[in-house]
């Protein structure tokens, strides 16, 4: 082999090795990346999951919520119901109560009567009217007593009236009263509905970016497995290229070898002329022989 061609090999040995120091930096890089994106990736998720399991908490709130609002609504509408129905109910018995009154004649109001009375007997004995005035007031006491004894057949009607009335005002209360604890209800789902949202946004966003990191690592991956490939190609060149030097080397070792061997067996014919001759061996001569003979 020529040392042209030698050269050569050593030459392609050199730039071999020097493409494998580079692609093994640049592999270790992209797998350093390829690692760096999927555990972003593997991140991304985790975050994705403790959000959902938020937004899943926030639903079942909200549907607790939703059934704790309904509830109220039924009461609240329960009680305006009879809120109407007692004011149709209170309607018709005012309606009764005022066609007795005037069926009777009477302005005043008989609830008021015995009030009217206490008012006026309470003032002959504090305010000491004169003779002429108290006269006056007690013809109006009387006169008052006496419509008292002719209305006492309406008092069963005032007095259903008022309960009437009482009944509207508690069931009123009552409708405001669950009426407010759903607009406090409507408040927290406002809330719960906000914080959905927010969520949801978030959820959004970091799908995106592990969509986008999932992709990056795929690419890392892919041109990886793609300087791999060039690697695994100039290892195997390599290879091929130091069995060659190999084979260079043993061919120069056997052609050494030979050229010895060569000039060995010539002078160990020159020591065996000279023995043949009877001439005087030197020390070299010896030497060759003995070598020879080994």
């Amino acid at each position: 082999m020529t040392p042209r061609i030698t050269d050569g090999i050593t030459s392609s040995f050199k730039k071999l090795g020097k493409d494998i120091f580079e692609l093994k930096n640049k592999l270790n890089k992209i797998n350093d990346q390829k690692e760096f994106w999927f555990n972003q990736k593997e991140g991304l998720k985790k975050d994705i999951s403790s959000l959902i399991n938020q937004v899943k908490k926030i639903k079942l709130i909200k549907d607790k919520s939703s059934g704790e609002v309904q509830d109220l609504k039924k009461q609240r509408d329960k009680y305006n119901k009879e809120v109407k129905d007692l004011i149709k109910e209170i309607k018709e018995v005012n309606k009764v109560k005022e066609q007795k009154l005037k069926e009777a004649k009477i302005k005043i109001d008989p609830s008021k009567i015995q009030e009217k009375i206490e008012s006026l007997e309470l003032k002959i004995e504090t305010e000491a009217p004169s003779f002429k005035e108290e006269k006056r007031i007690m013809k109006q006491i009387k006169d008052l007593k006496k419509i008292q004894k002719e209305t006492s057949g309406l008092n069963s009607i005032i007095k259903k009236s008022k309960e009437i009335s009482q009944k509207i005002e508690e069931a009123k209360k009552k409708a405001e009263d669950y009426h407010k604890k759903i607009i406090e209800q409507a408040k927290g789902s406002k809330s719960s509905y906000e914080d959905f949202l927010k969520l949801s946004k978030e959820i959004t966003s970091l799908k995106e970016k592990q969509e986008d990191a999932f992709q990056k690592f795929i690419d890392s991956k892919k041109e990886f497995q793609e300087i791999n490939t060039q690697l695994q190609t100039r290892l195997a060149d390599a290879k091929d290229v130091s069995l060659a030097k190999e084979k260079i080397k043993e061919n120069k070792k056997i052609k050494k070898e030979a050229k010895l061997k060569e000039k060995l067996d010539q002078k160990t014919e020159q020591v065996e002329e000279k023995l043949k001759k009877k001439k005087k061996l030197t020390t070299e001569d010896l030497l060759v022989f003995q070598g020879n003979e080994k």
